[in-house]
């Protein structure tokens, strides 16, 4: 069983833009939306089934139905980040054993991404982000705020493909001009542009970007909060 490829971790604090990144998904219509935030998406939506998950649970059975079901390409889970904290509401916080309590948070955990890793489908994983003081180093780093073991090792750790969201002004993109972004008159009007960042650079040390070497090419630093143009380079990377 080989791994699946078609994973990718988008990760960036609030309203920079993770959730508008699926507007353009072309197989919206065959994926299926988890939505552990219990929010409305910034967009009308055309997924083919948009669940609210109550249970935290529930998602492993929903990951095993998408994969046994052949009409259906993938799935959105919009957060882990609220996943993880529903576990712990509904199965950690009230436990009579809690040593045994955090051990299942972290089974739960392993086997979510077991899920995926295992399955051949699409998954684009949302997750909230904070900045932290890294005492080692005495750096600012980000990360996926998550408890217990699986905190401590770090959810980046378990995916290849990880892109930041941001927030850009446009005259910081204006010498990053790629054929994977595109600036319309309206982002110009703005003055500034949501987009996906690939890799770490020199402004950027600390944060968690990582892909396969070779998945985007040099000039491609910044591109569109797109997830279709992801999954599209993900397909022809690994072909």
């Amino acid at each position: 069983m080989s791994q699946n490829k078609n994973i990718v971790l988008i990760m960036g604090k609030p309203n920079t833009g993770k959730s508008t990144s699926l507007m353009n998904l072309h197989n919206q219509d065959k994926m299926v939306y988890l939505n552990t935030d219990l929010k409305e998406l910034p967009f009308k939506s055309k997924f083919l089934k948009s669940v609210d998950v109550s249970d935290a649970l529930d998602v492993l059975q929903y990951i095993n139905d998408i994969e046994q079901t052949p009409q259906v390409e993938g799935a959105v889970l919009d957060t882990l980040t609220f996943l993880m904290s529903m576990y712990e509401r509904q199965y950690v916080s009230n436990a009579v054993n809690g040593q045994k309590a955090w051990g299942d948070y972290g089974i739960f955990y392993k086997e979510f991404i077991h899920a995926i890793k295992s399955g051949s489908k699409d998954y684009a994983i949302l997750a909230h982000e904070d900045t932290v003081l890294n005492e080692q180093s005495m750096q600012m780093e980000t990360r996926i705020p998550i408890k217990g073991s699986v905190g401590k090792i770090g959810v980046e750790a378990d995916f290849t493909t990880i892109l930041s969201t941001k927030q850009m002004p446009i005259k910081k993109l204006e010498g990053h001009q790629n054929d994977l972004l595109h600036i319309t008159d309206e982002e110009r009007e703005d003055g500034f542009k949501y987009v996906f960042a690939t890799r770490v650079v020199k402004e950027s040390i600390g944060e968690k970007m990582r892909s396969a070497i070779g998945l985007w090419k040099r000039n491609e630093l910044y591109i569109d909060n797109d997830l279709n143009q992801v999954f599209a380079r993900l397909r022809e990377y690994y072909a």
